[in-house]
């Protein structure tokens, strides 16, 4: 039977205990601003960015209730 091996890739981002990474809130806007822009769903973005599902939707959830990336609702909009 072959070993299994694990390759750890150091990012240089800080992590707490439990292996968390830290991010700033530069970090967060940028992230989300990429988000914005891939197309991609948020599950696809986060997972394609080592970020927790839903942590990565709390962040989206807290900008939105600051105002900012704020959308008229289809109902408000007049075609």
């Amino acid at each position: 039977m072959d070993a299994i091996t694990t390759e750890v890739v150091e990012t240089g981002s800080k992590r707490d205990l439990r292996g968390r990474r830290f991010s700033t809130l530069q970090e967060r806007a940028a992230l989300l601003e990429a988000y914005a822009q891939s197309g991609l769903t948020q599950r696809a973005f986060a997972r394609r960015e080592g970020i927790n599902y839903n942590t990565f939707t709390a962040w989206l959830q807290g900008r939105r209730r600051a105002g900012e990336g704020k959308h008229p609702s289809p109902a408000k909009l007049k075609c």
